[in-house]
């Protein structure tokens, strides 16, 4: 049911969430910033762990949120000019997150503040964030689906996505000027032997999002316009 109430009432819910959600899972990226990890999907016909979704993100007062698109989420509080963001997600075991720069509310957001300074490419100092655990991994399709491509070339040269460690980079920091580059690497590096079995305890990527954003949520991990992934 709409009119002025019913939008009222959402856009309140909005602002004094009453429900309590998972910490995020997902990891967001910043300019220069690569990720290296191990996909738990496979990239294969009906593979839960590797899906689509769309995300609404806006303003509520002077902070961004989320909310999914879905026949059976409420959207009467998303202003009328939004619209939902199409993005593909899955779930991966990331490793580290190489940054080119500190930055310390990138580190309160991803639950680590403990990087280790190490020489890069070039000798360029850089710091590398261990990680260690299992992420969502999620990223807007790309102009003329560029993003998307980059995985399905991975899948077509490995024959699944999971087989190996993907890089993954942004390099830029605005929605005119932000790319991404996905690669299968040479890295040796696997998932251990003790962490194998909680893969299996992990949410298919649509029952992740309904839970984390197909309800009203706070703003507070939401992350800002630069750091999320726009097209």
């Amino acid at each position: 049911m709409g009119g002025i109430a019913k939008i009222n009432q959402g856009r309140e819910d909005l602002r004094q969430p009453q429900v309590e959600r998972p910490s995020t899972r997902e990891v967001w990226l910043k300019d220069g910033d690569q990720i290296f990890a191990t996909s738990i999907a496979t990239g294969a016909e009906n593979d839960p762990m590797l899906d689509e979704v769309y995300l609404y993100t806006f303003r509520v007062g002077d902070n961004w949120t989320n909310l999914i698109k879905d026949p059976s989420v409420d959207a009467s509080s998303v202003p009328e000019d939004t619209y939902a963001s199409h993005k593909f997600a899955f779930w991966a075991y990331v490793y580290n997150i190489i940054h080119t720069r500190k930055d310390y509310n990138q580190r309160i957001i991803m639950g680590s503040e403990d990087w280790i300074e190490i020489e890069g490419a070039g000798g360029k100092k850089v710091f590398r964030e261990e990680v260690n655990d299992y992420k969502v991994v999620s990223l807007g399709f790309g102009r003329g689906d560029t993003n998307w491509n980059q995985l399905v070339d991975v899948y077509n040269d490995w024959g699944s996505i999971d087989k190996g460690v993907i890089r993954l980079k942004r390099t830029g920091s605005g929605m005119l000027d932000t790319s991404y580059q996905i690669a299968a690497t040479a890295k040796t590096e696997e998932i251990p032997e003790e962490r194998k079995s909680e893969s299996a305890e992990l949410p298919v990527i649509k029952d992740y999002y309904m839970e984390r954003y197909g309800n009203t949520i706070p703003t507070s991990e939401a992350p800002t316009t630069n750091d999320q992934t726009l097209f």
